[in-house]
């Protein structure tokens, strides 16, 4: 179904996008998502679109908004409107000649390069730098369907040419970061690979792909670990591969996003009792709060819990609730109440089964004179 313009709404920028297209740049069709930035189609894995697949897409959705891949280009994307932001990118990266607008602040073009990108958000600043065929950026003369214009403000892209981002050795980096970070608290040995899995995690899903993930881990690796050349690249990109894999396989858990087992045995033990429902759900609350740490001690009392907003049970049926998991051997006091502000306290336990009933009943093969055979 094609969208009607309304009447005073931008254009398609035909123009540019034909110009940048016979010059030889990759170019999608934008649209999608609240800001209007999401691609129209899919474009991973894909040849270079004709022009005709950037426009007509936009046509149909009404979109005045397109993108350009970032194959063999850069950007620096400074997501604050400050001059001293631009001048501070200028002076690390090299001068730009081509600058665009955007809605929250500048576009910075240059030719990309192979070498590892810092992660500058992890610096403090508002800047992200973008590069490779996965990549892509909204191009000059685009309108997003929220109202953030992308203006030419100085040179032309793909008149004026771009030089190739300027980054620091690794040398050069660690004298700056030695300097910078002396007297400062880094990450020591022996803790490291634990600190860039932590921070891989974190990161991998909000990079665009892979490559941009070991990027940011070697930037940190770099500014924030102790002795940062003996943390091989090998390393760093074991553990963006793992991280990636964990993204792909939908099963990225940090903080509350994460899952907690409950054991089957469990719940078959509280089925047949009185007000089932209710004993299990304290368990599943118990486990939440607690079960992450063994044998760890807790008090357990309804006021408190219902104040909390972990239960909306009535104080009869909660300790009717922990009563059936005492019985059925869940959980277990761990002290006693004492005089004064002191009340009991409580840890979950497992069930104990025999080993018998947890191994499958083996089947039985008749030997010698009829005899039964089995283990």
């Amino acid at each position: 179904m094609t969208t009607t313009r309304k009447p005073n709404s931008p254009l398609i920028p035909n123009d540019e996008i034909a110009r940048l297209y016979v010059l030889g740049f990759s170019l999608i069709p934008l649209g999608g998502g609240r800001d209007g930035k999401s691609p129209l189609v899919k474009f991973a894995g894909k040849p270079r679109l004709p022009l005709n697949r950037v426009l007509a897409p936009m046509h149909r959705a009404g979109s005045t908004c397109y993108g350009i891949l970032l194959d063999g280009l850069a950007v620096v994307d400074c997501d604050d409107d400050s001059p001293s932001l631009v001048q501070e990118m200028e002076e690390r990266f090299g001068v730009s000649p081509v600058h665009v607008r955007t809605a929250r602040g500048h576009h910075l073009y240059y030719r990309s390069t192979d070498r590892s990108i810092p992660n500058l958000r992890a610096e403090g600043l508002l800047v992200d730098i973008k590069r490779g065929p996965s990549s892509y950026i909204v191009g000059p003369g685009s309108v997003r369907s929220d109202g953030g214009h992308y203006i030419p403000v100085e040179g032309t892209l793909g008149t004026n040419e771009l030089p190739e981002l300027r980054l620091l050795v690794r040398t050069e980096a660690n004298s700056i970061r030695v300097a910078k970070n002396r007297g400062s608290n880094r990450t020591q040995d022996g803790s490291r690979n634990n600190f860039l899995t932590t921070n891989a995690i974190k990161m991998v899903e909000y990079v665009i792909n892979q490559d941009e993930l070991v990027s940011n881990l070697n930037y940190i690796r770099d500014e924030e670990c102790e002795h940062p050349e003996t943390v091989s690249d090998a390393e760093v990109e074991k553990i963006a591969a793992w991280a990636w894999s964990k993204r792909l396989e939908n099963k990225v858990y940090h903080g509350r996003n994460s899952e907690f087992r409950v054991h089957r045995e469990a719940l078959d033990a509280l089925r047949p009792l009185p007000k089932a429902s209710d004993a299990i759900a304290l368990l599943v609350t118990l486990q939440d709060q607690h079960g992450h740490i063994p044998a760890r001690t807790f008090p357990l009392q309804w006021e408190k819990m219902k104040c909390a907003g972990y239960t909306d049970l009535s104080r009869d049926r909660f300790y009717k609730a922990r009563n059936a998991l005492e019985s059925v051997g869940l959980l277990e006091v761990a002290t006693k109440h004492r005089a004064g502000n002191k009340p009991r306290t409580y840890r979950l336990k497992r069930l104990r089964t025999s080993l018998t009933e947890n191994v499958s009943e083996l089947h039985v093969a008749k030997g010698e004179g009829g005899r039964k055979e089995g283990v």
